[in-house]
C-alpha cells in the first residue's frame, strides 16, 4: 500500500514540476517583448516549454507550453523582422557606437 502512495506521490510531484516549467514558460515568452533584441529569453521559454511538454498530462500545463512556444516563436520572427527591416539604421548605430568607443 505504501508504495502506492509513493508512486502517486511522485506522480504529483512531476506533474507540478511540468505545470511550474509550463507557467514559467509563459513568463519568459511574455517578458522577451520588454527588450526587443533579446531573443535568448524566447530561446530560454521554447527550451522550458518543451521541458515541462514532455510527459505532461494535464490539459493546461499543454495549452500554456503550446502558448509560450508561439509568443516566444512571434518575438523571434518580431527581432529578425527589425533586423532587416532597419539594417542600414542599425548599422549606423554600430558605426556610431564604434566612434564613441
Amino acid at each position: 500500500m505504501s508504495q502506492m502512495v509513493r508512486t502517486e506521490v511522485a506522480e504529483a510531484r512531476d506533474q507540478g514540476r511540468r505545470e511550474a516549467l509550463a507557467l514559467a514558460a509563459l513568463a519568459v515568452s511574455l517578458v522577451s517583448f520588454l527588450n526587443l533584441l533579446g531573443a535568448e529569453k524566447s530561446v530560454l521559454a521554447i527550451v522550458l516549454a518543451v521541458l515541462a511538454i514532455k510527459g505532461a498530462n494535464g490539459k493546461r500545463a499543454r495549452h500554456r507550453c503550446y502558448l509560450a512556444i508561439g509568443l516566444a516563436a512571434l518575438h523571434i520572427l518580431t527581432v529578425l523582422a527589425v533586423i532587416l527591416l532597419f539594417r542600414e539604421e542599425l548599422g549606423q548605430l554600430v558605426d556610431l557606437l564604434h566612434k564613441l568607443g
